[in-house]
């Protein structure tokens, strides 16, 4: 049982070790007339786990919470999908890059589309911090 237990305990610790933790924003533009406010920053935040080149997170999204996942194909270009935590209908999947502004802080702007939607994406500009 002793070495059951240190097994696992060994192995929950590399995982941890080689494994990242994100703090991610999506910045929205205010409507015409509108002034910049925090909101505009915070309204969709969220914490990701990252390990090797996938993430798996969860993201505000107005009143409601987001399954997020990515999958980086390099170092700066990673594919995306967010889905509602309520309703696995409004699947929305993405391309994004991530440019490193300073050490631990990107700017990544990304294409989303909803899978089952006639209307075309957006393209949006994300912030995040990795831990």
């Amino acid at each position: 049982m002793k070495k059951t237990l240190f097994t696992i305990g060994v192995t929950l610790l590399s995982l941890s070790a080689s494994a990242q933790y994100m703090i991610t924003t999506t910045v929205n533009t205010p409507e015409e007339g509108e002034s910049w406010e925090t909101s505009h920053v915070t309204d969709n935040m969220g914490v990701a786990y990252t390990h090797n080149n996938i993430t798996v997170g969860i993201v505000k999204n107005g009143d409601d919470y987001d399954m997020i996942g990515r999958y980086g194909m390099n170092n700066n270009i990673y594919i995306s999908a967010q889905m509602s935590s309520e309703s696995s209908d409004d699947l929305k999947i993405g391309i994004g890059y991530s440019l490193q502004l300073w050490k631990d802080l990107y700017i990544e702007p990304y294409y989303m589309k909803e899978l089952d939607s006639e209307e075309e994406g957006s393209i949006k500009v994300g912030l995040s911090y990795k831990l």
